[in-house]
């Protein structure tokens, strides 16, 4: 969480121009978790607008929203999130009755983007939907692409944690769940498998991702239990081979195929618990960085027994060719944030106050020049406790609009306080309160998010303002 930077929230909508320093997009680097809803078993995907996409596991958040089938979370800048909502409403029509979706694996498409899945239960299967864009909406396949149990050459198979990877002759699928990763080549239009699965890892590991650099694929994998409380001893392995299908070894030789082997990259620590199960992104400037999960100690189970199992983001540092990240633990404060080109920076510049009379909640935030003159216009949203999400009315002295105009000058920054109208008083517990920027076209350049934790009487305590990441699961979880 980023605590609130810079002032309490003004009561009235002044605009307020400040001359800038330096005309780039800066952002002091901020804390892990990025986001500290329940996001496990990420899967990350850049849309053509910018934005970035990720995909979580199904779980329950312990927030009386029930399971989200497959959380959805956008960023612009790879630290700030908001929780957008679940990528489906309905589990597949053939997955066994109250499946979870688990181990989302995520692609851009020439028609849209492409999503690979596991259903649980006594027969896992892995399963396939697609959709326009990583907005979705996202629609299942009307069959499963393998599940547990199944015909020659396929009943040996794991179909769990799928991990898809284009070639020159084709996709292959990676899938394993500790009875060791095989990996399968499939038809053109990724709908089957159509070779012989060859194992390429394990037994005792999971989660693989497939990452290519400098002409080596380098396979992560997570091993030991990821949901065992305080006691996990999730970890993060990784090794390397000259061909997409092996043979992977580590840095000192030894086979991936021998039992839970590869270069340990990230382990738990004296404040974060079980790291796993990842995915990497590149950012603007061309540094990689790791997404994964953990929890943080002494605070590793929800109320309901979930593992609380928050979003992080580390730099991956390539060492004479083999990955590696910081000191080896996920960092609580990074050092630097991810490099992403942006044509404007909207930033939460202080804490939320709420006029519970007038049904109004005041938001303060920051819009900055990034080198050019930038016009657009601000919007609201809020996510409550039940997970709708709702547009909100801005109050101006002409009445109440969608969105107000704003424009910052090069070298530039207007602070803004938005008064924003809710349709009623703000039910008690956590609200996700989201302001964008949208260009002239009308597309959403940036956001800034807002951690609200309702009182019983509708107050916010003191510092209910600005987060790095999403939290509607964590406030008061």
């Amino acid at each position: 969480m980023v605590f609130p930077r810079g002032v309490r929230a003004l009561l009235s909508a002044a605009l307020v121009v400040v001359p800038l320093v330096s005309a780039t997009a800066a952002v002091p680097a901020a804390a892990n978790p990025v986001i500290s809803s329940v996001a496990p078993d990420p899967s990350v995907l850049r849309g053509a607008d910018g934005a970035f996409h990720v995909y979580g596991s199904s779980d329950d958040w312990s927030d009386g929203a029930g399971y989200r089938l497959i959380p959805h979370f956008r960023s612009f800048d790879l630290v700030e999130w908001e929780y957008v909502g679940d990528a489906f409403a309905e589990r597949p029509a053939w997955a066994q009755p109250g499946s979870f979706l688990w181990a989302p694996d995520v692609h851009p498409t020439d028609s849209g983007a492409v999503m690979y899945y596991t259903t649980d239960g006594q027969l896992p299967c892995i399963g396939r939907a697609t959709a326009p864009g990583p907005e979705g909406p996202w629609a299942h396949d009307d069959e499963p692409i393998v599940c547990f149990g199944a015909d020659a050459p396929y009943q040996d198979l794991d179909p769990m944690d799928p991990e898809v990877v284009l070639t020159e002759d084709g996709p292959v699928m990676f899938m394993g769940n500790f009875e060791g990763i095989h990996a399968v080549p499939m038809t053109a239009d990724g709908t089957a498998l159509r070779g012989d699965p060859e194992l390429v890892a394990g037994p005792g590991v999971e989660a693989p991702a497939i990452v290519t650099r400098a002409g080596r694929t380098h396979l992560f994998t997570s091993a030991g239990l990821c949901c065992d409380g305080e006691a996990s001893q999730y970890r993060v392995l990784a090794g390397r081979a000259d061909d997409l299908m092996g043979p992977y070894e580590d840095s000192t030789g030894r086979p991936l195929l021998e039992a839970e082997s590869g270069d340990v990259v990230l382990r738990g620590d004296d404040d974060w618990v079980g790291p796993g199960h990842v995915d990497v992104v590149t950012d603007d400037a061309g540094t990689d960085w790791m997404l994964y999960h953990a929890a943080p100690r002494g605070s590793a189970v929800l109320p309901n027994g979930v593992q609380r199992r928050y979003m992080m983001a580390d730099r991956i540092d390539w060492v004479d060719g083999w990955p590696r990240v910081g000191d080896g633990t996920p960092s609580s404060t990074r050092p630097t944030d991810p490099v992403v080109d942006l044509p404007v920076r909207l930033t939460a510049a202080g804490d939320v106050v709420t006029h519970n009379r007038e049904h109004l909640v005041d938001a303060p935030v920051r819009v900055e020049s990034t080198g050019t003159p930038y016009s657009g216009a601000l919007r609201a949203t809020i996510t409550g406790p039940d997970a709708s999400r709702t547009a909100l009315a801005i109050a101006t002295e002409d009445g109440d609009v969608g969105s107000v105009p704003v424009s910052v000058g090069a070298g530039q920054g207007v602070d803004r306080t938005l008064a924003l109208r809710t349709a009623g008083p703000l039910t008690p517990g956590n609200h996700e309160l989201v302001i964008s920027v949208e260009d002239e076209d009308g597309w959403i350049r940036e956001l800034a998010v807002f951690g609200l934790n309702v009182a019983a009487d509708g107050s916010l305590p003191m510092g209910s303002g600005a987060l790095g990441s999403a939290s509607l699961g964590s406030l008061g979880g």
